[in-house]
């Protein structure tokens, strides 16, 4: 059974995704809750490590960095020790993944915001038809009159791939494990030892509470990037459940044997 950090404090819609067992094969031992912006901290290596407070645990297989959250934590370089680690990180974000203000650097530049998404948004690379199965153009989000906030506002991704764009705007981008950052200096390594997957989410749209604004299509587009890049074995259907997934920093553990 995984363990799960969670690094937010809106662990509710966690535990429905976890008690609904919508992650399919991976039913939750614990839940670590707390503040681990700084990947450095004492708490938070005792929570990916299983030590400490969360002795007896063993250590995470993998990272989630959410999309509700303030990404002033992780600024000034407190949380490159993600970058460090050997297992899968994902961020749903580029406020956390941008180079400035010496966030985690996985791209260039920073976020851009208010982009429309209107119609039919999502441009689909060559990289993200083989990783993802989808060919583009495409509609991954809802139109509401809303905007997208959060998109990287630079492809400059290094080593990696990028897989989507909005409004030539990053979306979604992969590295494997040994490609470099888009940014190494911010990023803190020349190459990441395990695998990235950065897949932005919106703020806006009728589930704002979740940060979530995915059509159908976006939905499944991004369980299919979890299931190529991660331990997880996602299911498609009521993606509702995975709100919380998607809405949360969090990091698994599968035990072994």
């Amino acid at each position: 059974f995984p363990y799960v950090l969670v690094m937010d404090r809106a662990s509710h819609s966690l535990y429905q995704l976890l008690g609904s067992q919508r992650v399919a094969g991976n039913n939750v031992a614990e839940i670590r809750n707390g503040d681990f912006a700084s990947c450095n901290g004492a708490a938070t290596q005792d929570a990916l490590n299983g030590t400490g407070a969360f002795a007896g645990g063993g250590a995470a297989d993998l990272v989630i960095i959410g999309r509700n959250l303030s990404s002033g934590g992780y600024s000034g370089g407190n949380a490159d020790g993600y970058n460090t680690l050997n297992i899968p990180v994902v961020s749903f974000t580029s406020y956390i993944s941008r180079n400035a203000g010496n966030r985690l650097g996985w791209h260039t530049g920073s976020a851009s915001n208010n982009l429309s998404t209107t119609g039919v948004e999502t441009v689909i690379t060559t990289a993200g038809t083989s990783l993802l199965g989808s060919t583009g153009p495409a509609d991954w989000h809802e139109s509401l009159g809303e905007t997208f906030n959060g998109l990287g506002n630079s492809l400059a991704v290094g080593g990696g791939d990028v897989l989507a764009t909005v409004g030539g705007q990053l979306l979604a981008a992969y590295w494997e494990a040994g490609d470099a950052p888009g940014a190494p200096n911010e990023a803190g390594v020349a190459n990441f030892p395990g695998p990235r997957l950065l897949f932005n989410l919106d703020d806006d749209g009728a589930e704002r509470s979740t940060f979530n604004s995915l059509t159908a299509e976006g939905e499944a587009a991004l369980i299919a990037a979890l299931n190529v890049t991660t331990p997880l074995t996602a299911v498609p259907e009521p993606f509702s459940a995975l709100l919380g997934l998607l809405a949360l920093p969090l990091a698994f553990r599968r035990r072994r044997g």
